[in-house]
């Protein structure tokens, strides 16, 4: 479960995109360790406190507090991402919502997904929110340079019709979760890794199971 200190960290990396000594003189603090104690939740900060970030970052306060509904506040076409450099907004043309990541299912069992607690949050923008989405973290170069290790993939858990050439969580039962460019062919299926320096993986057709394909891959969120 997100920790309010997690939606603190959030606003000021994600977000606000400074580092602790400017979230702190934002807020008016003398001391950066105060904003280190919010973000591990050693100490809570007051509801004046939450105000005031929730007012400097745009986002909703309810957000927050308890970490549901949307993280913007709704009908809001200006949201603010100050940089370093003061006096330089970011204006936003749509809502975005956030959405909890979870790690890359490992070897075992058919996986129930999404499995455990998720392990971040990001913001996406509201039309690439679908019903049966999952964002899971990629882990590993397979698909770089397309998809790089620590990337956000959105997972649609409900489009498991496979096209020939696009990119699906497959479950292996030796590796787990991977994410994949899947080629379908009379007798067999082909997962190949964008980067040439993986080789790829055969699937006879008569070994797929129910549980092999896990959903489409409708968006990448990553850092270059």
């Amino acid at each position: 479960m997100l920790t309010i200190g997690d939606r603190i960290k959030h606003v000021r990396d994600i977000i606000l995109k400074i580092n602790q000594a400017a979230f702190a003189e934002m807020l008016g603090f003398s001391r950066v360790a105060t904003i280190s104690d919010y973000e591990k939740n050693k100490r809570s900060p007051d509801i004046s406190t939450l105000c005031k970030i929730a007012d400097l970052s745009s986002i909703s306060l309810d957000w927050l507090l308890t970490g549901k509904g949307s993280i913007f506040i709704p009908d809001t076409a200006e949201k603010p991402q100050p940089s370093k450099e003061a006096g330089s907004p970011v204006h936003f043309e749509e809502e975005y919502v956030t959405v909890e990541v979870y790690n890359i299912v490992e070897s075992g069992k058919p996986p129930e997904f999404p499995k455990g607690e998720p392990t971040g949050i990001i913001s996406i923008p509201r039309k690439d929110y679908k019903e049966g989405t999952v964002a899971v973290r990629v882990a590993g170069e397979s698909m770089s340079p397309n998809i790089l290790d620590g990337a956000a993939v959105g997972v649609d858990t409900l489009d498991r019709r496979l096209v020939s050439g696009k990119l699906y969580a497959v479950w292996l039962r030796y590796e787990g979760m991977t994410i994949k460019r899947v080629f379908v062919y009379p007798n067999r299926i082909v997962l190949k890794p964008d980067n040439p320096a993986f080789p790829e993986t055969d699937v006879p057709i008569a070994g797929i199971t129910e549980d092999f394909i896990i959903g489409k891959v409708k968006w990448v969120f990553q850092r270059y």
